[in-house]
C-alpha cells in the first residue's frame, strides 16, 4: 500500500487521526466500570447516557477528520481499495449484541474482551487485504483479547467488571492506539520525502 492510495481510500485516509479519537474513548468509556469496582456504581440510565454520548462524540470527530484530510489531499476515490463496511457492520453489530446481552444477563465482564476480540478480527482482516500493519494491530487486539478474557474472575459476579480486564483493555485499546495513529500519519497520510 502506498501513501498515495492510503491518502486516496474513503476509509483508510483519517484512520491515523481516528485512532486517536478512539483510543481517547476506549479509555474514557472506562470510568463507570472503575466506579462499579470502588463501590460506587452508576445510576444505569447515566451510565448508558454516558457512552452514547462518547460514540457520538467519537463519530463527530471521525468526520471531522476525514474533512481535515479531505482539505489536505482532496476527495477520495470512487472505489475503496478495501470496503472495510463488509466486516466491521458485521463485527460492531455483533459487538453491541454481546453489550446488550452481557450486560443484561451477565457477565458483564466478558464486555471489554469480546470487543477487543471482535475488533482485533477487523484489523487483520482489513490488514489482509489492505495495510499489513493493521494485519499485526489485529493479532496483538486478537491476543490481549484473550489475555483479558483469562482474567475474568467468574466468582465475583455476573455484574461485576474484571479489573485485569479493564487494565489490558486499557492498555491495548486505549494507550496502544495513540502511537500506533502516529505512526499511521507518518507512514501513510503526510508526505514522505522533501516537500516539492
Amino acid at each position: 500500500m502506498t501513501p498515495e492510495t492510503f491518502r486516496r481510500d474513503k476509509f483508510l485516509r483519517a484512520s491515523g487521526y481516528n485512532f486517536y479519537v478512539w483510543g481517547a474513548v476506549n479509555l474514557f468509556v472506562t470510568w463507570p466500570s472503575w466506579a462499579v469496582l470502588e463501590g460506587r456504581p452508576w445510576r444505569p440510565l447515566a451510565g448508558l447516557a454516558y457512552v452514547i454520548v462518547l460514540i457520538v462524540a467519537g463519530v463527530f470527530l471521525t468526520v471531522l477528520n476525514d474533512n481535515r484530510v479531505g482539505k489536505m489531499w482532496g476527495a477520495p476515490t470512487a472505489a475503496p481499495v478495501v470496503d472495510a463496511s463488509a466486516f466491521w457492520g458485521p463485527l460492531l453489530g455483533l459487538a453491541l449484541l454481546l453489550t446488550v446481552t452481557l450486560s443484561v444477563r451477565g457477565p458483564v465482564a466478558d464486555v471489554q474482551p469480546a470487543w477487543q476480540l471482535l475488533v482485533g478480527a477487523g484489523y487483520l482482516a482489513w490488514g489482509n487485504f489492505g495495510v499489513p500493519e493493521f494485519r499485526a494491530l489485529g493479532r496483538v487486539l486478537l491476543g490481549s483479547g484473550v489475555v483479558a478474557m483469562a482474567l475474568v474472575d467468574p466468582i465475583r459476579g455476573a455484574h461485576v467488571p474484571s479489573e485485569g480486564a479493564l487494565l489490558v483493555w486499557m492498555l491495548f485499546m486505549g494507550v496502544l492506539w495513540f502511537p500506533f495513529g502516529a505512526y499511521v500519519n507518518r507512514r501513510y497520510v503526510y508526505p514522505v520525502g522533501p516537500a516539492s
